[in-house]
């Protein structure tokens, strides 16, 4: 006969967590941070879905999860300018005034004063994109934020899905059917609660 563990009753099962449909979201800020690294620094926005039959995805996410080191899945990171001079850092540059720009055209009477904090419970359309990942020796495909869009562009459905992201190097990716979700984002950050 199997001996019955200690705490069998409070032992929450594993269970599939729900992916994200491929598509364009509308969104809310919930905390922002700089976080700066040996490639430099990124602006790294947690948020969540607050709009259609998704609103509050990552917050149930992250309630069911039971992984004692569960992290936020809903972050976008966004490379800040190093102002360097560098083709790569005038793609930066741009990159980083379309999410801004996205963000005032979505939140009516905001303007970017280079406070981060001032993103926090402002609105944004995230368009996702599927991409693939290779972590600790496990590969597949995950739904993953690709940029930041108007509400306006959301809610009238006027964005194109972009291509899928194969990794770089990649002898022979298999690139999963459109729209199906996979996978998830792993996180590095051991201070960060997203």
């Amino acid at each position: 006969m199997i001996k019955k563990p200690n705490n069998w009753d409070q032992v929450q099962e594993i269970s599939e967590r729900k992916q994200l449909p491929l598509g364009a979201y509308v969104c809310e800020v919930k905390q922002v941070r700089v976080q700066d690294n040996e490639y430099g620094s990124q602006l790294a926005l947690l948020f969540d879905i607050t709009e259609g039959e998704h609103a509050g995805f990552y917050n149930q996410d992250f309630k069911a999860n039971s992984d004692p080191n569960k992290k936020w899945r809903g972050v976008m990171r966004v490379w800040l300018p190093k102002d360097d001079g560098s083709e790569q850092d005038e793609l930066t540059k741009r990159i980083l005034k379309g999410i801004l720009t996205a963000f005032e055209q979505s939140n009516m009477g905001y303007s970017w004063n280079w406070n981060e904090q001032s993103l926090v419970g402002k609105t944004v359309g995230i368009l996702y994109r599927n991409e693939e990942w290779d972590y600790q020796g496990k590969q597949g495909w995950a739904v993953r934020p690709f940029r930041a869009l108007p509400v306006a562009a959301v809610r009238e459905g006027n964005y194109t899905l972009p291509k899928d992201k194969p990794l770089k190097n990649k002898a022979s990716a298999t690139v999963p059917p459109a729209n199906v979700p996979a996978g998830y984002t792993e996180v590095e950050d051991d201070d960060l609660p997203f």
